[in-house]
């Protein structure tokens, strides 16, 4: 799924949704490229992976970029579980151990909020785009691909974020 609107989707893709998000995929950075591809190959004939065969250190040159959320039912919330280096740099603070609802403008209705419980509710990955709003001026905006792990139980219980930025040129 594609978030340039943000629509809410079935948990089935239909086949020009599939097109759009193949299409989207083939436009966006090598790291976006790279981290879905490395989560693909996770799932091992399954729908989804499983969040106990996800390490982090199978993909080196992908850790800077990467964003784990833990996944709380009854309420919704997410947790900063990991968060990248290259992340962490252009963040205006640490959120690791924070839950989205503690952060002003992460929580309830935001946009991030949103992508998030969309990837939660769809078990579909999503890619978006966010203008860049951190502490280096050279940016123009972020992008993403939110993509859900499961338990033994096929519950989603973590989000696998791979994040680029984007210069002005």
């Amino acid at each position: 799924m594609v978030d340039e609107e943000l629509e809410p989707t079935s948990a089935e893709l239909t086949a020009s949704e599939e097109a759009a998000f193949w299409e989207a995929l083939s436009q966006r950075s090598s790291i976006i490229q790279d981290g879905f591809s490395f989560w693909n190959s996770l799932r091992e004939g399954q729908a989804l992976p499983r969040r106990d065969i996800f390490d982090p250190f199978d993909v080196p040159k992908l850790m800077p970029h990467i964003v784990l959320l833990d996944v709380q039912d009854n309420p919704t919330d997410f947790k900063y579980r990991v968060i990248g280096t290259f992340v962490s740099e252009h963040l205006a603070e640490n959120w690791t151990g924070f839950w989205m609802s503690e952060i002003e403008h992460q929580k309830s209705p935001s946009r991030i909020w949103e992508s998030c419980e969309h990837v939660a509710v769809t078990r579909n990955p999503l890619l978006s785009r966010i203008p860049y709003v951190g502490p280096h001026a050279d940016f123009l905006y972020g992008e993403d691909i939110i993509l859900p792990l499961v338990d033994e139980e096929d519950k989603i219980v973590n989000l696998l974020v791979f994040v680029s930025y984007i210069r002005k040129e």
